[in-house]
């Protein structure tokens, strides 16, 4: 098990979870009461595709992001 804190962009909620091997970005958000979001180690960059498995990319204790999908594709000029 790791423990991984998903904090909502924009608005400072978090979710403190513990995650087992083999745990995809959509159980994530699914848990969290999220589904529509994507899952990112840095704020929107680079999200995770929904059946990737974070576990093997996430440290014990790392803080994960959840952003909305128009959020993620948003480009400022």
């Amino acid at each position: 098990m790791k423990n991984v804190l998903v904090t909502v962009a924009g608005s400072g909620d978090h979710h403190d979870l513990a995650i087992e091997p083999g745990t995809t970005a959509k159980e994530i958000l699914k848990q969290t009461g999220l589904l529509g979001y994507v899952l990112s180690k840095e704020n929107g960059k680079y999200p995770f595709g929904e059946t990737e498995n974070v576990y093997t990319e996430v440290d014990d204790g790392e803080k994960l992001f959840a952003a909305t999908k128009a959020d993620v594709g948003l480009t400022v000029a």
